[in-house]
């Protein structure tokens, strides 16, 4: 009998496992390279320095991830000189809520950022901080906040991890959905439903090419300096590129794949997936450990998601649209925020169970085809009788980032 400590919330909960075909991945343990942030400031990517860039500005725009990404904001932040200039530090929320005082302060690492100025948080619904800039071509209407055109230059902090849809997190995203308006977001996330959305992919792929659009209808590159951070397993910096917005993305990219995707031997019958703080928040941001280990489980196979879930579902309209449909595909509508993730949701609900250890309430659950549980070790229990004692068991560690791929078809397995 093996005993797995598996993460939950801030701490863990004891897992007893039989003798069984078990696996077990989380993104790649690396050194920690801190240093990293400062060698490419001052080596930046296709762009000035820093200092040269800050040099020629008065008016800066700091713009940083919410309380949603494990991104170290703070660390990054000690690395930025800006005194004598007039600074806003906008948290870029995109639809999330706003971060409460502790979580502000952790983003800032502490009451203020440690070059002061002005603290503020993007509202994507509130009409007064947008601006008009135009349509992409697949129609997007681009609402963008306002204290982007205010400033003569951008920093932009972000970290880059493996994204269900858009193929990716970082860079590019900080304009369209992070700052920008609910109804540009709500256009663009529409083409989740497409097949081409989907994680790692990049090329073709809709939703980051309508990103990339909306940089370009921006159009201001020159004004932009670009902080792009890659983690390790524990959740720090392992990588960092800066200079150019895209071409920083890109560097991040190619260390992210080698960091969060995890070869796997086969397909499992049953999947434990981890989502991990601070993705775990809500049912809304947890979908992702849902949808990231998909490739990973057989059809009719069993998944269990292991998530704390302090905030409960978070964005009720993915979820009133689960449940409306009653364990179908619901019904296409594009013009409805949350739509694209219930459709995700329901893609896997299709072809496998899913079971859920939250602290959400359990008819919560019940009601989206969820079955709800207090205790992994019943979940897994549960889930050994139904689908055998000689089940093959995978566990994502840091499933919200981690992509864990098969090497080999269940078919091939099952013949060794």
């Amino acid at each position: 009998m093996a005993k797995i400590d598996i993460p939950y919330g801030s701490g863990s909960v004891k897992l007893d496992l039989a003798d069984t075909f078990t696996e077990v991945v989380s993104p790649k343990k690396t050194t920690v390279n801190e240093f990293s942030i400062s060698k490419s400031l001052s080596q930046p990517t296709n762009f000035g320095t820093l200092d040269s860039f800050v040099a020629s500005k008065k008016k800066i725009l700091v713009v940083v991830n919410d309380h949603t990404r494990p991104t170290p904001t703070a660390t990054a932040l000690k690395n930025l000189d800006l005194s004598g200039k007039d600074v806003t530090t906008i948290v870029a929320t995109g639809t999330h809520r706003s971060p409460n005082s502790i979580e502000l302060s952790k983003i800032l690492g502490g009451a203020a950022p440690p070059f002061g100025g002005r603290v503020i948080v993007h509202d994507s619904r509130d009409a007064a901080q947008l601006k008009f800039v135009g349509r992409t071509s697949r129609g997007t209407k681009l609402l963008l906040n306002r204290q982007l055109f205010d400033a003569e230059g951008i920093i932009v902090v972000g970290s880059v991890e493996p994204h269900y849809f858009a193929g990716f997190t970082g860079g590019r995203k900080f304009l369209l959905p992070a700052l920008s308006g609910l109804e540009s977001i709500v256009m663009n996330h529409a083409h989740a439903v497409d097949e081409r959305s989907r994680i790692l992919a990049l090329d073709g792929n809709p939703i980051h090419e309508d990103f990339m659009e909306a940089l370009n209808l921006f159009n201001r590159y020159d004004d932009i300096f670009s902080i792009q951070l890659v983690l390790n397993s524990e959740q720090q910096i392992s990588f960092a590129s800066s200079g150019h917005v895209i071409h920083s993305f890109t560097e991040c990219v190619d260390r992210a794949k080698d960091i969060y995707v995890a070869s796997v031997e086969t397909k499992a019958d049953i999947v434990i997936s981890v989502a991990r703080p601070p993705l775990d928040i809500d049912l809304y941001q947890s979908q992702k450990a849902i949808d990231n280990v998909k490739l990973a489980l057989k059809d009719d196979g069993i998944l269990i998601l292991v998530s704390k879930c302090p905030d409960g579902i978070g964005d009720k309209g993915f979820y009133n649209i689960l449940a409306s449909s009653k364990g179908k595909p619901p019904k296409p509508n594009n013009c409805e925020f949350g739509f694209h993730k219930a459709a995700k949701m329901a893609e896997v609900l299709s072809r496998v169970r899913v079971f859920a250890v939250t602290d959400i309430q359990p008819e919560l659950l019940t009601a989206i085809s969820i079955t709800p549980y207090n205790k992994l070790q019943n979940a897994v229990v549960d889930a050994v009788n139904l689908k055998g004692k000689d089940s093959r068991i995978l566990i994502v560690r840091d499933a919200g980032v981690t992509v864990p791929l098969p090497t080999r078809s269940s078919t091939e397995s099952s013949k060794t």
